[in-house]
Parts: structure tokens; sequence; C-alpha cells
């Protein structure tokens, strides 16, 4: 005989510097029509910012909020403590942006077996400020960097006809490529602005140069559609690691995500008719068709190109990539 299904239990974390705004969030989710349910909502919130959840709130949204000040005071028995009191149907962290995001995963972890009778459904959303989100990323990358790989939303408010959504998506994009990233704004003149490309999409062969391969990368994984079918020019570099298939190379950039100790190697696979020509880890310019397809070493579907030429390219003149 077949167990019942266990009921769920709604888990979101919402995460973002002091003052970015998820008070603010929160409340609004507790007022949106989807959240207005009748469901018993716990906020555990790890900070106190400008806004606080008033009396009134709470009782009108069915909501109870506790406080958590102390970053090692949030454990699972605390948690425990607090289901037990007040059997939420839904739970709230808004998380303290200068906690580490490694807890993260035990605080699910935690949850899942406080909560044995249920099943934990974990969301995790970054709220960033956009008047202070070029501060935080020269003062504080890895920070920013952090909170941007474990979530799967970034909420961008306070946007402005200056914000560049660019540079933002580069960021978030380049650590966290599945993140999806919501951008907030009260002028809406802000949401007619068309993300220019440096370069012409619409040519014949597209030609990307050193200087904008990290903002053509992003827009190639976030827009695959806009060059699927397309002939393009680029240079990098090429490794040949064993056990990839006979013809292919692995192509692209070494990439500055955050700070000096967080480079990593950012590439995809490329297909040529003889590689034996050139050293592995030689600089190419390869003038290829890009094809998305499922490939086993990606697990699923990416972007391949199928090179019609390739030849000698010098270094570029900054060997890294940057994305902001």
């Amino acid at each position: 005989m077949l167990g019942r299904k266990k009921p769920e239990m709604m888990v979101y974390v919402i995460m973002g510097f002091l003052e970015a705004g998820k008070t603010s969030l929160i409340c609004d989710l507790l007022t949106d029509e989807l959240f207005d349910d009748n469901a018993k909502t716990l906020i555990l919130a790890c900070e106190e910012g400008e806004e606080e959840y008033g009396q009134e709130f709470l009782e009108k949204t069915g909501a109870v909020c506790e406080y958590i000040e102390e970053e090692e005071s949030f454990t699972g028995k605390v948690m425990q403590k607090y289901l037990k009191e007040h059997r939420p149907e839904r739970i709230i962290i808004e998380y303290n942006g200068m906690w580490t995001t490694s807890h993260i995963p035990e605080i699910y972890d935690e949850l899942e077996e406080i909560c044995f009778d249920r099943e934990v459904i974990f969301q995790t959303i970054d709220v960033v400020n956009d008047e202070s989100f070029s501060l935080y990323m020269k003062n504080m990358p890895s920070m920013m960097v952090e909170q941007f790989r474990v979530s799967e939303m970034v909420i961008v408010n306070r946007c402005t006809l200056q914000t560049s959504k660019t540079a933002i998506r580069g960021s978030v994009k380049a650590v966290n490529p599945r993140a999806q990233i919501v951008y907030e704004s009260e002028d809406e003149a802000f949401y007619e602005m068309k993300e220019e490309m440096p370069f012409d999409i619409n040519a014949e062969i597209i030609e990307i140069s050193d200087d904008d391969f990290g903002l053509w990368y992003i827009d190639m994984l976030e827009s695959p559609e806009t060059y699927t079918g397309k002939t393009l020019k680029v240079s990098g570099l090429i490794q040949k690691p064993p056990g990839i298939p006979a013809g292919f190379a692995i192509f692209g950039r070494f990439a500055m995500t955050c700070c000096v100790d967080d480079v990593q190697y950012i590439g995809f696979l490329c297909k040529a008719d003889d590689w034996s020509g050139f050293q592995n880890k030689q600089y190419v310019t390869v003038t290829a068709r890009l094809e998305y397809k499922y490939m086993k070493e990606y697990g699923e579907e990416g972007p391949v190109f199928y090179a019609e030429d390739v030849e000698e390219a010098q270094k570029p003149k900054e060997e890294l990539v940057y994305f902001n």
C-alpha cells in the first residue's frame, strides 16, 4: 500500500546586506495574493534593520516573528523550539548578510531532520540594493559572490536609468548561471531600457573583441537563442584534457569572478578538423558556428563551437576576463 505524500513545508531564505530591502520584501510577500492563504508563517529574523514587523501587521498576515541575533545561536535546537511553540506552516528566514552562507545548507539539513513528517522545500533569494551594489562589489566582493552562488533568485531593487544591468548580470551569472535576476524600479522607463551589446549580433560573422569576451560569454549562456546557428569570430585559450571526444578541445578564458584568489577557467567544447598544430593552453582565434546540444561532458545541453577556421592568436593585453 502506497503511503500518503508528506505535506510541504516551504522555507524561504532571504539574504542581503543591511538596508538591502529584505524586510520590505518579506512584508510584500506576506501581503501578496499568492501568500494570502491563511497559512501561519514563522519569521526568523537574524538582524534588525530600518523596518520592523509591527504586531498589527503580524496579526493581520497570520505571522509571528522571532529574532536570532547571534550566528552561533542559529541551531537546530533553537529552530525546533520555535517550531514547537508556534507550529508554523511556512518559514521565512531573514538571514544576516554578514553571516557566512556555508551555514545555509546546514539549516536545510537540520530542518529536514526536525520536520521529518513534512517535505521541506527550500528557496534562497538574495536582495541587492542597486545604490550600493558597485560599492559592495568593490569592497566586499567575496561576500557578495558567496550570496550569488547559493541564490536561486537575485532581486535588484531601487534601480534607476543609470543602473548597469550588464555589470549586475555579469557579476551574478559568472558564478551562478542558473540564478534568476529580477529588477525593480519606480521608474517605468527603466523597464524600456535595452541592453546594447558592443558588437553586432546581426552581422554575418559576429566579431567579439578580447575586452568583450566576458560580456558575450554571459549573454551567450543566458540567451542561447541569440547566438545559436550563428558564426562568431573570437579569441581564447584552448585546453586538451584527457577524456574529451576526438576532434574536440576546450575553448575559453581565465576569469576573475570576485578576487585574485577566485580565478577560474570558463569554457566550452570546440570541434575542429585538426588540433595537432596547436599546443595545449595556446591562444587561438576561431571562426565557428555555435550550436546548443546535449553533450555527456556537460550532462545537459550546452554551447558547442564547430570551427570553420582556427589560427594562432596573440595573448590579449589583459589575460583575465572580468564581469563588471
